[in-house]
């Protein structure tokens, strides 16, 4: 439980009065039943954390950005800068460009100074958090020439809309590869972490996890010493990182559960380096990133109410 926060409405599109224990039971602190959500009205709130799916948020959000409350949208709506991007990625038009400008990219290692101040925050997707992760701290200083990205994530990732693949007579004691170097969250390392990249996203038989391995080509000389550093300046303020330097072998097991990110260099030489990037895509992924950019926005310790501990599988 978070130990500063009240949830004091459970909000549906669709079905009034839905009672949550068809979802979760036992937790008598939070409402009851689900209410149809107004965009319109001005509920009695601070701040309204979005789980919609992509392209259903931004034509409520000139409505809703109009409330006192603040707002963390977990769709990827309003995650782009550029409308095209969003348009090209999602084969819609974005309606709200100009909120678009406004929003801020829910990265919060990078980002807090403008995550504290902002009214509309967009969390990244779970591929993009753990890819730029791996990433940034390289492209910020300019230094990839190249990388290949190969990521996999538990099949939790794809949601819990009902697919063929996801059945488990195909996914489990299989891996498979899909929408290779065509995956949406592309468009956030576009804008994040721009550099040439191939990125192959995999689909693995277990529940929950990614795991990112950047295979990276250096445009300049550097050392086992020269990168470690650029990743502790990077992430010696972010609760959330854990890094190690050629220390143990990375799993998903050593973060499932919590919100943390392990990022792990585990082979440079003067002009290659391997990163290794590993998340719960349903909390550090998903959830409990918003949490944390939600404590940034109300001054709030960051890792209030998050998990910090792996729950080891």
């Amino acid at each position: 439980a978070h130990p500063d926060v009240v949830i004091t409405h459970l909000f549906t599109l669709r079905e009034s009065k839905t009672d949550i224990n068809r979802y979760v039971t036992g937790i008598k602190s939070i409402p009851q039943t689900c209410e149809v959500f107004d965009p319109k009205q001005s509920y009695d709130i601070d701040c309204l954390i979005i789980a919609l799916p992509h392209t259903c948020v931004f034509p409520l959000m000139p409505m809703m950005i109009q409330q006192s409350y603040k707002i963390i949208d977990l769709s990827a709506d309003f995650r782009l800068k550029a409308s095209e991007r969003y348009n090209m990625y999602y084969d819609i038009d974005h309606t709200c460009q100009e909120l678009l400008l406004e929003s801020v990219y829910g990265l919060n290692e990078f980002y807090a100074d403008a995550i504290k101040t902002s009214k509309l925050v967009a969390n990244p997707g779970c591929y993009a958090i753990a890819t730029i992760l791996a990433l940034k701290p390289l492209t910020d200083q300019t230094l990839i020439n190249h990388v290949v990205v190969d990521a996999k994530s538990g099949v939790s990732g794809a949601g819990k809309a009902l697919q063929d693949t996801f059945l488990y007579a195909n996914a489990n004691e299989h891996i498979s590869a899909y929408k290779t170097n065509q995956h949406r969250h592309m468009a956030e390392f576009e804008e994040n972490c721009e550099c040439s990249m191939i990125f192959s996203p995999h689909l693995v038989p277990m529940n929950r996890g990614i795991l990112v391995s950047a295979y990276i080509q250096l445009n300049k000389k550097q050392t086992i010493d020269s990168i470690a550093r650029y990743y502790q300046e990077a992430y010696e303020k972010s609760p959330c990182v854990r890094l190690s330097i050629q220390e143990k072998q990375p799993s998903t097991q050593d973060v499932v559960g919590s919100n943390m990110a392990n990022i792990t260099i585990s082979h440079v030489s003067e002009t290659e380096a391997i990163i290794v990037s590993t998340i719960d895509n349903l909390i550090k992924g998903a959830g409990g990133n918003a949490i944390q950019s939600m404590n940034l926005m109300f001054g709030l310790a960051e890792t209030a109410g998050l998990p910090l501990v792996a729950q080891r599988v």
